[in-house]
């Protein structure tokens, strides 16, 4: 998450949707930035992938109008995101494995994952956890009226981002966008699903899948 008291924008990150990339473009011309979850405190609430909702109660509290800043978010095909976030939990799972190098964590992810499956993953998700929540839990109120002006979409983002970021005067080329915290050692995502464990997750993504019309 990103604030620019100066531009008057709101970056939300909803987690795996290039949000560590979002996050880096946008932290010089930010006056707030998240932390870590672990991090946050009552007097910076702003953690990475805090929720519109609780944006909004933030902002009631500090007496800014949340209807002067322009907020946005990235979306992306919830089928290839529900695939990266379960080799993101496989990373946290072997995190202890990291200083050993790279290979040796590949390797470690390897193993915990014939362990812990995709399907077994997907299966375990309940619909309000904090990272895999559909993007409704991020970009709703308590009402459930979306609050988000405007959606970059992920598999369009080097094209999209430069000339959104370009009303604020944030120059970005295409060239110049990093892909950071990308995930290891995967496969394209739909290798990954058995016809059940597809019809879970359209269950679990179906405001996005039915909003921006995404396919399997």
């Amino acid at each position: 998450m990103r604030i620019s008291h100066q531009h008057r924008f709101v970056f939300l990150a909803v987690p795996r949707t290039a949000s560590t990339t979002l996050r880096r473009i946008l932290d010089d011309y930010s006056d707030v930035k998240s932390v870590h979850i672990s991090r946050s405190r009552d007097d910076h609430p702003f953690y990475h992938h805090i929720t519109a909702r609780e944006l909004i109660e933030i902002f009631q509290s500090k007496d800014w109008r949340w209807a002067d800043y322009t907020k946005f978010c990235c979306v992306r095909n919830p089928y290839d995101r529900l695939v990266s976030l379960y080799h993101h939990h496989i990373v946290q799972k072997t995190r202890r494995f990291g200083k050993a190098g790279r290979i040796v964590h590949i390797f470690a992810q390897t193993i915990v994952s014939r362990f812990d499956t995709f399907s077994k993953y997907v299966i375990r998700i309940q619909p309000h956890e904090r990272l895999p929540a559909s993007l409704q839990s991020f970009a709703c109120d308590k009402d459930g009226h979306c609050v988000i002006d405007d959606f970059m979409v992920f598999e369009k983002l080097e094209c999209q981002l430069p000339v959104y970021l370009d009303q604020w005067g944030i120059h970005v080329s295409a060239a110049a966008i990093p892909h950071m915290n990308a995930s290891l050692n995967r496969r394209a995502y739909r290798r990954y699903y058995s016809d059940h464990v597809r019809k879970i997750a359209e269950g679990l993504y179906r405001y996005e899948i039915e909003r921006f019309n995404y396919q399997f």
